[in-house]
């Protein structure tokens, strides 16, 4: 049975590479011995036994730097206590992944969403909103930018968790902007966020998901949702909604898709 064997072997056998276990050499986690003889290195079965214990713990992303203290001083308690602090970045790593899913999953929710009512126009109940960072529209900035919400793990989604909208109104020239907000879509069991904000819904409202222009005046966008009102003898309140979906930069003018909410009675 032989005793000893060059790096090549060893990296074969474990099948890593030779210059991986040089940096381990380099980090001082495993050592190779000289043969007085010749003066080629080595590693003894003993020495492969630690490299298969050094790769047990990278595999579970342990940094290299703690490897080297529990090759060379850490005794099993201090190993125990290092896999526990594991543990929690790993849980905690897990959330935020576990979030990024469900934000993913929301927004493809939203396009599909989007594609079955573009330019189509009916009556339904406007979902519960709570609108937050609600502010006046600024003319010269007609896309808001988003606030980020402190702790988005706090709402369950309903399509996309945050949604950019604006709220229009009549004014002595017609529809117009009148304000900007990011809104939170309230979960089906009516749990309220923990944020402050005005909660808007409406039993009846038009609904239709329109194309629109960067720059386009808002009687131009919601001319369709206004004039199938009128066309179904519907009273439109005071106030109409819309939610920003997606914006398609492929165009010579870039499209904002909106989701209008037309409250009628």
């Amino acid at each position: 049975m032989r005793k000893v064997y060059k790096i090549g072997e060893v990296a074969n056998i474990l099948g890593v590479s030779a210059d991986t276990i040089r940096y381990y050499e380099k980090m001082g986690i495993v050592y190779s011995h000289k043969d007085a003889g010749n003066g080629y290195r080595y590693f003894t079965s003993a020495d492969i036994y630690a490299l298969l214990d050094v790769l047990f713990y990278r595999s579970m992303d342990i940094p290299v730097e703690e490897v080297c203290k529990i090759m060379n001083s850490y005794q099993h308690k201090d190993v125990k206590k290092l896999l526990e602090q594991k543990e929690k970045q790993v849980e905690a790593k897990i959330r935020e992944q576990q979030a990024l899913l469900g934000q993913i999953r929301a927004t493809i929710e939203d396009y599909r969403i989007m594609e079955e009512g573009l330019d189509v126009l009916k009556t339904c109940p406007m979902p519960p909103m709570l609108l937050f960072h609600e502010s006046p529209a600024d003319n010269q900035a007609y896309f808001h930018s988003m606030m980020e919400q402190e702790d988005p793990s706090s709402v369950q989604p309903v399509g996309s968790l945050i949604e950019g909208g604006f709220i229009a109104g009549r004014g002595p020239g017609g529809w117009e902007m009148t304000g900007l907000f990011t809104a939170a879509l309230l979960p089906p069991d009516g749990k309220t966020p923990s944020m402050e904000g005005r909660l808007v819904s409406a039993p009846k409202a038009v609904y239709t998901v329109v194309r629109s222009p960067w720059g386009i005046g808002m009687e131009r966008m919601l001319s369709p949702a206004l004039r199938y009102a009128a066309d179904q003898k519907l009273t439109v309140k005071g106030e109409a909604f819309g939610l920003y979906v997606f914006t398609d930069y492929s165009q010579p003018v870039p499209l904002d898709y909106v989701a209008l909410y037309l409250p009628v009675d």
